[in-house]
C-alpha cells in the first residue's frame, strides 16, 4: 500500500512540475508559457508634488498601457519633503522608487546618498530631446570617492535626474490696464510709466513682485543685468558667494535708488502683495512665473507677459529652474523606476503635463511645437524667450546656504537703510559661517 501511495505521489509531483514550467496550447492554438503569464507584476512607488492627483491620474494608465508588467502606486509628496523623508529610510529600500524635488536640491540629495545614477544610454537619448539648460541642471561631475562636484578636464557629467518642467520668472501684465503699444522694453520706461500711473491713480502701485523684494531667486534677473551671479561666472565656486563684488553692489544700489521708490516707497520689502492685487485686476504688472498662470486664468484676468526689460541697455539674466524626478538609490525596482522617469519626458507625458498644469515641459523647441496647445501659448513662448538668456540656478550643495544671507542682506538694506558696503560683507560672513558649520 505504501508503495502505491508513493508511486501516486511521484506522478502528482511530476505533473505539477511539468504543468508549471512547460508551455501548453490554448483553445485558440496560441502557445502560452505559464512562467511568463503568471509572473508577479513589479510595483513602483512614486512620490510627486501633484496635490489633486490630476496629472498622475492620466500619467499612470498611459505608462502602464505601455508597460503592462509594472504597476504604479502614487502618493502626493511635497518636493522639499520628499528628500527629507527618504533620508529616514536610509538603505532599507522601503522609500519611494521615484521622487520629485526642485533642482537646487539635487546636489544635497546626492550627498544624502539618495539618488541613483542613470545610465549613459538614457543620458544620450534625453540629450536629443531636453533643453540644454535643463540637461545642464540635471547632470553633475560628482565623484563618489572624493565627494567633489568639480568637473576635472575631460570629465563627463553624469545624469542624476530627469527634468520634467522648466521655468523662469517673466513680467505678467493685465491687458485691461495696459495697451500692447505701451509695453516697456526698458526698466527705465517701466519705472517712468509707474510714476505717471501712480500720480494719476492716487498712489496705486503699477509694478510688483509675486514674492517679495528680498527674494534672491526673483532678484537674479536684476543682478544678472549688472553682470553678477552667485558663486562666480560658472555658478560653481563654493569658496565664496561674491556678495562684495562691484557688480553685486551696483545692482543693489540701482534697486534702492530706482526700483524701491516705485514698488514699495516707504513700505517694507513685503508690504505689497503683488499676486493678490493682480488677481483683483488692480495691478498692471507683476513679476512671477508659470506657477501663477493657472490662478490668473481662474481669476478671469486677461493677461500676457513680457521678458524682463533691459537695465542700462543690458538684458536681465534670470535663474532657469526645473522640477526634477530621480530614482531612489536603494530602490528594489530600479529598472522599472528608470522606465517611468524616462516616460515622463515622452511626448505623451509632456502633453498631459501641459494640459493638466500649464507647466512647460523641459523639451527642445522642435519637440514642444508638436505638443497640442503649446505652439499657440504666447505665455510659454515668452518664457522660453526669457530662458534663452537665463542662467541655471546653482546646483552645488552650498547653494543651500546662499538664500538666507542673501535675503537678510536685502531686508536690512531695503527696510532699515542699511549701508550696502557693510551689509554685503555681513552676508558673505553669514554664508561662510553656515557652510563651515555644516561641513
Amino acid at each position: 500500500m505504501k508503495k502505491i501511495v508513493a508511486l501516486i505521489s511521484a506522478f502528482v509531483l511530476l505533473f505539477i512540475i511539468v504543468g508549471c514550467t512547460a508551455p501548453t496550447t490554448s483553445t485558440t492554438g496560441e502557445l502560452i508559457k505559464f512562467d511568463e503569464t503568471q509572473a508577479k507584476s513589479q510595483v513602483i512607488k512614486v512620490w510627486m508634488d501633484d496635490t489633486e492627483g490630476v496629472f498622475m491620474a492620466e500619467i499612470i494608465p498611459a505608462f502602464q498601457a505601455l508597460n503592462p508588467g509594472i504597476t504604479v502606486e502614487f502618493q502626493h509628496m511635497g518636493t522639499v519633503d520628499a528628500r527629507e523623508k527618504l533620508k529616514t529610510y536610509g538603505k532599507s529600500g522601503k522609500g519611494a522608487d521615484v521622487f520629485q524635488f526642485p533642482h537646487d536640491h539635487m546636489a544635497q540629495a546626492i550627498l544624502d546618498d539618495l539618488v541613483y545614477v542613470l545610465p549613459d544610454a538614457m543620458k544620450t537619448r534625453l540629450e536629443e530631446r531636453i533643453l540644454p539648460v535643463a540637461m545642464n541642471i540635471a547632470t553633475s561631475c560628482y565623484d563618489d570617492e572624493t565627494g567633489s562636484f568639480e568637473c576635472a578636464a575631460g570629465t563627463e557629467k553624469r545624469l542624476f535626474a530627469v527634468p520634467i518642467s522648466i521655468e523662469s520668472v517673466t513680467i505678467y501684465y493685465n491687458k485691461a490696464l495696459v495697451a500692447e503699444a505701451d509695453l516697456p522694453t526698458t526698466f527705465e520706461e517701466l519705472l517712468a510709466d509707474s510714476a505717471v500711473y501712480r500720480a494719476a491713480n492716487e498712489g496705486k502701485r503699477y509694478f510688483a513682485t509675486g514674492s517679495h523684494w528680498a527674494d534672491a531667486y526673483f532678484l537674479q534677473g536684476i543682478y544678472g543685468a549688472f553682470g553678477w551671479t552667485p558663486f562666480g561666472p560658472n555658478l560653481s565656486d563654493a569658496t565664496e558667494v561674491g556678495f562684495e563684488a562691484a557688480e553685486s553692489v551696483a545692482a543693489i544700489q540701482w534697486m534702492i535708488d530706482n526700483l524701491k521708490p516705485e514698488v514699495t516707497g516707504e513700505g517694507t520689502h513685503n508690504s505689497i502683495n503683488g499676486l493678490t492685487l493682480f488677481e483683483e485686476g488692480t495691478l498692471p504688472f507683476v513679476m512671477t512665473g508659470p506657477w501663477s498662470t493657472q490662478q490668473f486664468r481662474t481669476a478671469g484676468i486677461d493677461f500676457g507677459n513680457i521678458v524682463l526689460p533691459t537695465i542700462n541697455g543690458n538684458a536681465p539674466k534670470t535663474f532657469a529652474g526645473a522640477q526634477m524626478v530621480s530614482v531612489y538609490k536603494y530602490s528594489k525596482n530600479a529598472d522599472a523606476a528608470m522606465k517611468f522617469v524616462e516616460f515622463l519626458q515622452s511626448n505623451q507625458a509632456a502633453e498631459i503635463l501641459y494640459r493638466t498644469s500649464g507647466d512647460c515641459p523641459a523639451l527642445k523647441d522642435t519637440i514642444l511645437d508638436t505638443i497640442t496647445g503649446i505652439q499657440d501659448d504666447a505665455v510659454i513662448a515668452t518664457m522660453l524667450q526669457q530662458l534663452s538668456t537665463s542662467v541655471p540656478m546653482p546646483t552645488i550643495p552650498e547653494v543651500t546656504y546662499y538664500w538666507g544671507p542673501a535675503e537678510s542682506m536685502m531686508k536690512n538694506i531695503w527696510n532699515a537703510d542699511g549701508v550696502i558696503a557693510t551689509e554685503v560683507i555681513t552676508a558673505e560672513k553669514a554664508y561662510k559661517a553656515s557652510r563651515d558649520l555644516a561641513s
